[in-house]
């Protein structure tokens, strides 16, 4: 009973203080914000959650960003609007647009509308940035960080109780 309150305290401070290169963070970090971005409640959503989670990238990195650009997606809608109308009236793309509506998956990947398709286009934009930014924060704030944390006993309880869960402990 007690683990599953100390699980999610052991998650970050595996992610802080854990073996993670920076680009695993990078990475993770860069799909959590595609994730914030594109609107929830579609196919494309559940599908770039669930490559978040079959990675070897920093979970609760793309978590926290997930979270941090869901609520700045907010402000970007009618730019995204703007971006994904005009994608969707280009003349030349318009046989690959109904191709992929009428498969069998098409229409719940909601590439037809407009806010999710132009969120897509800024997303899929800012990941080179986004990953750039975040591995030279995290090579520059990681190991210092990781060694501050590493100081308190609280800290190295909390990473010797994953252990114990591995070896079947309860704690």
């Amino acid at each position: 009973m007690f683990s599953y309150f100390i699980r999610p305290l052991r998650q970050v401070a595996q992610s802080l203080t854990g073996n993670d290169s920076p680009r695993q963070l990078a990475w993770g970090f860069t799909l959590g914000m595609l994730i914030g971005l594109v609107p929830k409640g579609n196919l494309l959503a559940v599908g770039l959650m669930v490559l978040l989670l079959a990675l070897k990238v920093n979970k609760p990195a793309g978590l926290m960003a997930a979270g941090v650009f869901s609520l700045l997606g907010i402000l970007l809608d009618s730019f995204a609007h703007h971006i994904g109308s005009s994608i969707l009236v280009w003349e030349a793309a318009r046989p690959f647009y109904t191709q992929i509506y009428e498969t069998s998956l098409g229409p719940w990947l909601g590439v037809n509308n407009t806010v999710v398709l132009g969120q897509l286009i800024i997303g899929l934009y800012l990941m080179y940035p986004t990953y750039w930014f975040a591995q030279r924060i995290a090579q520059r704030i990681q190991p210092p960080f990781s060694r501050w944390l590493m100081q308190y006993r609280v800290i190295r309880w909390i990473r010797g109780a994953e252990l114990g869960a591995h070896w079947g402990a309860e704690i």
